[in-house]
């Protein structure tokens, strides 16, 4: 829309990532086809030896088993003895590990090679295997939880490799198996072994938490409401750490999908009805807050939260901005609550930057797995965006984008293809806002509301919205300081703060004079 503004053409997107090219980025040198192959023979001589696949499941273990429990690691080392006694053999007596051990494999390469610039991304080649290698579980007889950790085992790697799609329908048929088996349920019958009803719950959770996380970053339906989950949490005996941080990830998860069903369902417009629905939704937020403001994870779900729910404000200011909805539209930035909001969300992109930089910093950026590639791009775009919606919401982007770049070039000197990718399309997006910018100084009419609170129609054209600045209003909220984490972050909302600014909007500050016709969201969360 910027491009189409500055030159009165549609911008190419042919080699963009958004406009096609993801699950293109990498190459897995396969078609799909399992058809047999000297390749496809079962000869233990190509895998890592014993000391190494030690290690490389190690990683996988450190990188994935605070969030994912993609193995079972008593029974799998036990596997794992007897394939090393006998490892001709083996991948034969139980060939639904050997797939998962593939697996597991591919993510430990991904996790230990810092540094590749073929298209084959690291471990492509076990990944590939073990495709080529997983039964169709139509007919095949298997353990529902095995079964289970394979799909996600797989599933996850098409994401962290930008196969989106393939990765989502693994994840959906793991869903779909577990939702058979009834694991969503509380599967109190007498006839279930306790064992295997932990085992259930476990896993369980672990395939709910990838399916939220990809709806959402595709702005799909979910597959499964809360509301018919009453399956509990298993229990991690020693191990309290743990269940509490899958029950802060379930938590993150279904603010996620309450975040996907109003702000962004279809009644995802922006009038009344959204204040409403982001009123709801930060008083969820809020509630992660409760959870514990020290934990960094927590602080850092919190922003991205507040991203997601309060960007279609942002969207549509630039809308507005660029002449492509009302530029009388400007003026709800001079309501307390919108300005408020639009100020949380360019916040929580700057804090979020912060933390990643620091992350960075130490050595701890996560390059492989999606999660702060994709934080990275949302909070730069955020920036981005209020920079040149008004001056006062942002004087100077500049510090902020150079920061993104940097980790941006991080991942990509490790490996990431789509960081590269990603980066440079953001940097040609600031060039074309920095033109609109200096092309669109020259001071204009400034909007009147007619004697009325309500917008009147006008287009960019003829109308100067740097009129509308926001800096001359009282601050909405207050923001506190936080040295406590250990990263030089400066600001923080208190839960208690969050949920006041919840209580505190005015949900009659969107009025219009076409209140039937919404300005629409912002496409999906994930976008």
């Amino acid at each position: 829309m910027t491009h189409e503004r500055l030159t009165g053409t549609p911008l190419p997107i042919q080699n963009l990532h958004f406009g096609g090219l993801d699950g293109k980025v990498y190459d897995l040198k396969w078609d799909g086809n399992r058809r047999a192959s000297p390749n496809d023979t079962l000869d233990p001589s190509i895998l890592p030896g014993q000391d190494f696949a030690l290690y490389l499941i190690n990683s996988v273990k450190f990188h994935c088993g605070w969030l994912f429990n993609l193995f079972e690691e008593e029974r799998f080392m036990e596997h794992f003895r007897l394939f090393h006694e006998r490892p001709t053999e083996y991948p034969r007596v139980a060939p639904l590990w050997y797939v998962h051990y593939l697996l597991i494999l591919a993510f430990g390469k991904a996790f230990v090679v810092q540094s590749t610039k073929s298209r084959r991304p690291p471990g492509g080649e076990l990944f590939v295997q073990a495709m080529k290698l997983m039964p169709d579980f139509t007919f095949f007889e298997v353990d529902p939880v095995e079964q289970m950790q394979v799909l996600c085992c797989a599933a996850l790697y098409l994401q962290c490799v930008d196969y989106l799609t393939q990765a989502y329908r693994l994840v959906c048929s793991a869903l779909r198996h577990s939702l058979e088996h009834g694991m969503h349920t509380e599967m109190q019958s007498h006839s279930l072994d306790d064992n295997y009803v932990q085992r259930c719950r476990t896993f369980w959770w672990t395939v709910y938490i990838l399916e939220r996380q990809m709806v959402s970053q595709m702005g799909l339906p979910i597959g499964i409401s809360d509301e018919t989950i009453s399956t509990r949490f298993p229990t991690f005996p020693g191990q309290p750490e743990k269940l509490e941080a899958l029950k802060i990830q379930v938590s993150f998860c279904r603010v996620l999908a309450k975040i996907d069903q109003t702000v962004y369902g279809l009644e995802g417009k922006l009038d009344s009805r959204y204040l409403g629905a982001t009123q709801s939704v930060l008083r969820s937020i809020a509630t992660l807050g409760f959870l514990g403001r020290r934990h960094i994870y927590i602080c850092f779900n919190i922003k991205y939260c507040i991203i997601l729910t309060t960007r279609p404000l942002l969207y549509t200011f630039l809308l507005s901005r660029l002449g492509h909805l009302e530029v009388a539209l400007m003026h709800w930035l001079q309501s307390e609550s919108v300005k408020g909001l639009v100020q949380m969300c360019t916040e929580s992109a700057q804090q979020i930057l912060r933390i990643l930089a620091s992350l960075s910093d130490q050595g701890l950026l996560e390059t492989f797995l999606r999660f702060d590639l994709d934080a990275t791009f949302t909070a730069t775009i955020v920036l981005l965006m209020a920079a040149a919606i008004d001056s006062s919401l942002l004087q100077d982007h500049t510090p902020w984008s150079q920061r993104a770049y940097a980790i941006f070039d991080e991942m990509s000197r490790r490996g990431n293809l789509v960081a590269e990718m990603l980066a440079s399309e953001l940097k040609q997006l600031e060039g074309l806002l920095s033109k609109f910018l200096v092309k669109d100084h020259e001071p204009r009419l400034a909007p009147s509301t007619n004697g009325h609170n309500t917008p009147r129609q006008g287009h960019a054209d003829g109308m100067d919205t740097s009129t509308v600045n926001v800096a001359e209003y009282p601050e909405p909220f207050g923001l506190e300081t936080t040295e406590d984490l250990g990263l030089g972050l400066n600001y923080e909302l208190s839960a208690e703060q969050l949920m006041n600014v919840a209580d505190s909007l005015d949900i009659d500050s969107l009025t219009w004079p076409w209140p039937d016709e919404g300005v629409a969201s912002s496409g999906s969360p994930g976008a």
